[in-house]
């Protein structure tokens, strides 16, 4: 090889997963180890060109994969792209030909090489696996190596841990302390918290706040501190990472965390010493909205929604826990409007439940995510209790399209009479739509599986999720139907591995990542949620629950489904931070052409796991596997 030459192929190593994972002696051995050729157009590669010889890699020009059983057109590889992996243990003919469309340089790393550093290398031997999970799971040290070279940090994620960011010192007071007691402790401590212990276990938690509470009210100082502190303590273990601990916070909507380590007492962790850390706002957030008395001040706040999203996403957060905040931000919008609503119109006739449907029953928020929620009245309202409802749900639905979560355009909102009914016309609900199963049933019942509490009675959300799941345990008719209706839509992915477009009015041709590909994940979960019986409608939890239960999901296969929908949301969430950063108009519609080669790739697999998991679903629970009927 003409030396010259090798700072080129450096320079191309150390910029193309997985080899830029190689350390400098495997970068060495690659380097000084390809070989460079030239092919002109309509040039060929065959049999002992293929078998057993190694990994091509295209540098520039376009190549096409050739199928020698029936001369069809297997792939179209363009810069970036790779062949010859798949015949490396092969012997004599191969399965397919190359034929070059363009002039073409490709570099060749030998068979000995590569094999040395799949060995040598879990990030090459992931990126080659044959299974797609595996080599999806391997996209999220590609996007660390991303998320660092443009300069972000992805400590949050990877480094920094609650042991080493919280605070040593723990003020505590025992249980059986007098209120006065606790407030000295406090006030010397130079601290907003205290533990409350007994025996050294960790009981509850009391803070300046409470006990000025205490004082507003009239509660005797001498009473014991028990009495005003909150029994509901949320731990976390010292080795977790900051955002685990931000996400606890977010969903129990406290301040501090007692940090344990096997066990122990060893440190606490506040808002303060997370915001010094991570510098996101998520938290004072929620905290802002739970002491908003005023519909116009919750919209003036929920206009850090999209800089929370953007930092979360930017510090390589994962899309399912960026879902969560969001949602959990989401749920604390819509209570606080519901108490505002009750100070405007007064108490509610009788005990309701707002759920929340869709999406964010999931805890699956997206930024485009619209409205889908409903109420559950205790019981038959008359004229004058329906309009308190009217009037309730409509102001809520309002407000929240005013703090930037749009209204549903197939109307499954509180807001309309139909979504707003008791409990027993819920139950009558769910039992018309699993025995007629015609397609608006299904499609409301797509809707309203999902469901979730969000405020007032949950023990009514609790019975009717019970009734739900009871209901179709004892129709698998219903789910042999589901099954069919969720997998009308197939992934983009056609002939030759090519994508199959859709044309926006413009002629523009996109792949609309939810539509094409998020939704068919999520509907396959549900579909396996429903029959394995879990209570969650959270997707990675439903997919989870079908492989704990014989004969529904395999261990590999829930990691095929996990792996592939964790890295669509990420495409998902990466695309519309672009459209933030660029001031474009956001959407769930992608161009392939704006996608690197990476995610292209890796988007091939992702469609090929839903389709290869629609077809099993189908034998699962349609004609195809009688045995369930």
């Amino acid at each position: 090889m003409d030396q010259s030459l090798l700072p080129n192929i450096y320079d191309f190593i150390a910029h193309t997963y997985p080899f830029s994972q190689l350390n400098t002696l495997e970068q060495d051995a690659v380097a000084t180890a390809i070989k460079i050729s030239y092919h002109s157009v309509d040039d060929e590669l065959n049999d002992e060109n293929l078998t057993g010889a190694g990994l091509y890699m295209i540098r520039a020009g376009i190549v096409e994969e050739i199928n020698k059983s029936d001369n069809s057109l297997r792939a179209r590889l363009s810069v970036g792209d790779s062949f010859g992996y798949t015949q490396i243990d092969k012997e004599g003919e191969s399965d397919y030909k190359v034929i070059f469309v363009e002039n073409t340089l490709l570099y060749f790393i030998p068979k000995q090489v590569l094999q040395f550093l799949l060995l040598k290398n879990q990030a090459v031997g992931n990126y080659f696996n044959s299974k797609e999970w595996v080599r999806l799971s391997s996209s999220h040290q590609y996007i660390d190596e991303q998320t660092q070279s443009t300069g972000l940090s992805s400590t949050l994620q990877n480094e920094k841990t609650v042991g080493q960011t919280c605070e040593r010192d723990v003020t505590t007071v025992e249980d059986g302390s007098s209120i006065v007691h606790a407030a000295q402790v406090i006030d010397s401590s130079d601290t907003e918290v205290a533990l409350v212990t007994k025996e050294r276990d960790i009981v509850g938690i009391v803070s300046k706040s409470d006990i000025s509470h205490a004082v507003a009210t009239g509660i005797s100082l001498n009473d014991p501190v028990s009495s005003i502190m909150s029994p509901e303590v949320v731990k976390i273990d010292a080795d977790k990472t900051l955002i685990s601990a931000l996400e606890l916070m977010i969903m129990h909507n406290v301040k501090c965390l007692p940090v344990l380590n096997n066990g122990i007492l060893t440190g606490i962790l506040t808002t303060h010493n997370l915001m010094q850390n991570t510098q996101l706002q998520s938290v004072y957030l929620l905290q802002e909205i739970n002491i908003t008395h005023s519909a116009d001040k919750l919209v003036s706040l929920s206009k850090q929604h999209a800089e929370i999203f953007r930092t979360l996403v930017e510090s390589n957060i994962q899309p399912h826990t960026i879902q969560r905040v969001m949602s959990r931000i989401a749920d604390s919008f819509t209570t606080q409007l519901l108490r505002i609503g009750e100070d405007l119109y007064g108490k509610p006739p009788f005990p309701y439940a707002w759920i929340a449907a869709g999406s964010l029953a999931r805890n699956e928020l997206q930024f485009l995510s619209d409205q889908d929620n409903a109420m559950i009245l205790q019981q038959e309202p008359n004229e004058e209790e329906a309009l308190y409802f009217q009037k309730l749900a409509s102001f809520v639905c309002q407000s929240l399209e005013q703090c930037g979560y749009p209204l549903c355009n197939g109307n499954y909102m509180a807001s309309n009479e139909r979504w707003r009914v008791s409990y027993s016309r819920w139950t009558e609900y769910f039992n018309e739509w699993t025995t007629n199963t015609d397609k608006e049933a299904i499609l409301n019942s797509q809707v309203f599986l999902d469901i979730r509490y969000i405020f007032g009675d949950q023990k009514l959300v609790t019975r009717l999720l019970e009734h739900l799941r009871n209901t179709i345990r004892e129709n698998k008719r219903f789910l042999a139907s589901l099954c069919t209706a969720s997998c009308s839509v197939l992934p983009p992915l056609g002939t030759f591995r090519q994508f199959v477009l859709t044309r926006d009015g413009k002629n523009n041709a996109f792949l609309n990542i939810k539509k094409q590909a998020i939704n068919l994940i999520v509907e396959l979960g549900r579909l396996y949620g429903l029959s394995a019986g879990c209570s969650s409608s959270d997707t990675y939890q439903r997919l989870e629950a079908a492989a704990n239960t014989k004969g529904l999901l395999k261990k590999d296969e829930f990691r095929e489904l996990a792996e592939a929908y964790t890295f669509l949301n990420g495409v998902r969430c990466n695309h519309q931070v672009t459209s933030i950063k660029e001031k474009t108009e956001m959407s769930n519609n992608i161009d392939p052409k704006k996608l690197s080669q990476f995610e292209r790739n890796h988007l091939r697999d992702a469609f090929r796991i839903i389709a290869r998991h629609q077809a099993g679903a189908k034998f699962r629970f349609t004609s195809g596997g009688m045995g369930l009927f």
